[in-house]
């Protein structure tokens, strides 16, 4: 998955993120099923805030584009992961 923010005039972070998501989900750059990078790691990539990731992600979810599920990792502690629909 390739993101590249622009000047921040032209769109907050988020809706950056999350119209190039999108965009790559349409034109099926991401396949159904595909797991989404993490929150963290996407942010730290990006250099920005986890929240705006999350905010993103949330955006997508709403669009019944991309799916969240929640369970354990390998010690046992909740784990989040990020799907494409």
């Amino acid at each position: 998955m390739n993101i590249e923010l622009k000047d921040l005039s032209h769109s907050p972070v988020y809706a950056q993120v999350r119209e190039q998501i999108e965009a790559q989900i349409r034109n099926n750059d991401l396949a159904s099923g595909g797991t989404l990078p993490s929150p963290a790691t996407l942010a730290q990539k990006l250099s920005v805030d986890k929240g705006e990731i999350l905010r993103a992600y949330f955006e997508l979810e709403r669009l019944g584009l991309v799916k969240k599920e929640t369970g354990k990792d390998f010690l046992g502690k909740p784990k989040v992961t990020y799907l494409v629909a």
